[in-house]
């Protein structure tokens, strides 16, 4: 069995995928992606058999998607992804979702890490790098993601005590939660006014259920808004983005 280098996947926008205006949300396209980095690599391990030791885990540690134009619910869109290559410690994959109408919704880059959780470090993945089926001819947006750089002055919420649902299979905050933090902390009076047309989101650090953190935001201007998800009593960021609106 060949490993496959692209994965697609088709979804339908459910409504609770949607926001008040009837349009996909930012953080379900987030979630797209993510699920289909599961997805494409889950089915490489059924061709080439494991592929990480035991005690080894995927982090994604940074996000960037340009939206096009944001679905709608009840839309069946089509997520592809692929590799495009592993460079020491770093994985790259992108990928392209595309319409009702066959065009580009959105795409976007992001960059992973695998860590040892015994370890508690950031494994090589030399070998790895043989194995890996990789399309490095093709990129969705010809450059990697960006690094968000710490806020300066950020306005902040308040207190929010991480709940059990808040977690995924690796006992830790999900990333689209930080995506859905982030991006609400905006506001409903300027989401609703305003399209988002790009995002760029670096996951530093994780956050547990009983860890208390603030979103703190700071407005450069009408159309580009900086966030951070804050963990208390280390005051350490968990997450970081920019946002760019229309």
């Amino acid at each position: 069995m060949e490993a496959p280098e692209l994965w697609k996947q088709k979804y339908e926008i459910k409504v609770y995928e949607s926001d008040a205006l009837g349009r996909s949300s930012f953080p379900a396209l987030c979630d797209y992606i993510q699920d289909m980095a599961w997805r494409h690599y889950n089915n490489v391990e059924k061709a080439l058999g494991s592929l990480l030791p035991a005690g080894q885990v995927w982090l994604m540690t940074r996000l960037e998607v340009e939206v096009i134009n944001l679905p709608k619910w009840q839309d069946i869109i089509e997520v592809e992804t692929w590799s495009r290559g592993i460079e020491k410690f770093y994985a790259y994959r992108d990928f392209i979702i595309t319409g009702n109408d066959g065009k580009e919704a959105a795409k976007g880059t992001t960059t992973w890490v695998v860590l040892d959780t015994a370890a508690n470090k950031i494994a090589r993945l030399t070998e790895l790098a043989s194995k890996w089926p990789s399309r490095a001819e093709v990129s969705s947006l010809n450059r990697n993601a960006e690094k968000v750089d710490q806020l300066k002055e950020p306005l902040f919420g308040p207190d929010y005590t991480v709940q059990y649902s808040d977690m995924d299979v690796n006992r830790h905050v999900n990333n689209v939660k930080y995506v859905k933090w982030m991006f609400d902390s905006a506001g409903m009076e300027y989401l609703e006014k305003h399209r988002v047309k790009k995002g760029i989101i670096n996951f530093i650090d994780e956050t547990r259920a009983g860890d208390v953190i603030r979103t703190g935001i700071e407005r450069v201007d009408e159309q580009e808004i900086h966030c951070s998800v804050l963990k208390n009593g280390v005051n350490k960021d968990a997450s970081r983005a920019r946002f760019y609106f229309e």
